[in-house]
């Protein structure tokens, strides 16, 4: 198919991974990113800051291009990656200027119900003209459809091979299971006492943020305040003994897409029990789970004295996911399929 891309595919967004998934799967893709935030001076920053939405000459913009791009250009499909401040109009100004009006599809890692989503007032409206959404959300698609938006569907976060993958002992900076009790993410401060119930001496956290933590101060030797991606991601993960997995309440997390690069990079996983995390994974055989700070602890003061059953549970659960086809080229085949139907209709 011919796809028009509209997201980021700048430096470490995950929406770079659906492009490439597309372009692997041997379709012709454009991509356009409308940079909705860019801004020409610290006033244009200071005004976006304050208003959390973007100026309107840039959306103005970002409609101007995406119409003329389909005038141009006979796409089969337009692929939204994410991009919350695209109008209704703009969408449907792109469907009047296409010879062929494409199927339109929107994707979204991010609870668009929590409020701390950046999109405009219009969005859950807008969401209506397209004519399929996808949701890392389980609990989002009966949100949707109560909403208007009957073609909407959950699909799974996913791990990029290329990135999420285990490193080798030689190319690595650590020593295997040098790294006890390892956490990426970004700073919360619900997870302020599961961290302090961990213990902060066999612990190190990467990620934004940190500094406003009240255990900064006087932790900041086991806390990186800055996040970390691709090589170096994979290496802290496949140098941890056991890797925090840990959701976010304020995002109705179920699952996240840790619950896929943790295993991926060989890593042995500990999470919340949810019922979503167990159907990818076997609770002791594939992944450790917990629902207390207490549990946990006593969880990891096991495996981390075993290292026979830590190496057994964080293999079976690196072969569950990646033969259970959970990347990201697995996830945009199954939204293409899920989009035959309109396919079929629009393009015979």
């Amino acid at each position: 198919m011919k796809i028009l891309f509209v997201g980021s595919t700048k430096g470490f967004a995950c929406s770079l991974h659906y492009y490439t998934s597309l372009v692997r799967l041997g379709h012709s893709v454009l991509p356009y990113d409308p940079d909705f935030f860019q801004t020409r001076g610290f006033f244009d920053k200071l005004a976006v800051r304050i208003s959390k939405s973007p100026k309107k000459r840039v959306v103005d913009k970002a409609h101007r291009e995406l119409v003329d791009l389909c005038r141009h250009n006979q796409f089969d499909m337009v692929f939204v990656m994410a991009e919350n401040f695209i109008r209704r109009e703009t969408l449907e100004a792109m469907q009047d200027a296409s010879p062929r009006p494409p199927v339109l599809m929107y994707h979204s890692h991010d609870n668009n119900f929590s409020s701390g989503i950046l999109k405009p007032n219009h969005f859950f409206s807008t969401l209506n003209e397209y004519d399929l959404v996808f949701t890392t959300k389980s609990q989002n698609v009966e949100r949707y459809k109560s909403l208007g938006q009957q073609n909407s569907f959950f699909i799974p976060s996913a791990y990029e091979p290329a990135v999420h993958h285990p490193v080798l002992e030689q190319d690595s900076r650590y020593r295997k299971s040098e790294l006890l009790v390892t956490f990426v993410g970004t700073y919360d401060r619900s997870r302020d006492p599961i961290l302090e119930k961990v213990g902060w001496d066999r612990l190190q956290v990467w990620g934004s943020h940190w500094q406003r933590s009240p255990h900064f101060p006087k932790h900041k030797d086991h806390i990186h305040p800055n996040p970390i991606y691709y090589f170096e991601f994979a290496d802290v993960l496949s140098s941890s003994a056991c890797s925090l997995g840990l959701l976010r309440a304020e995002a109705e997390d179920l699952h996240t897409q840790r619950t896929f690069e943790i295993p991926a990079c060989g890593a042995l996983q500990f999470s919340p029990r949810t019922d979503e995390i167990l159907s990818f994974f076997e609770e002791d055989k594939e992944i450790v789970c917990f629902s207390s700070a207490e549990e946990l602890k006593d969880k990891l003061d096991y495996y981390l004295r075993d290292e026979s059953a830590r190496r057994k549970v964080a293999e079976a659960g690196h072969r569950r996911c990646v033969d259970g086809k959970h990347a990201y080229i697995d996830r945009v085949r199954s939204m293409i399929q899920l989009a035959a139907p309109q396919l079929r209709r629009t393009h015979g």
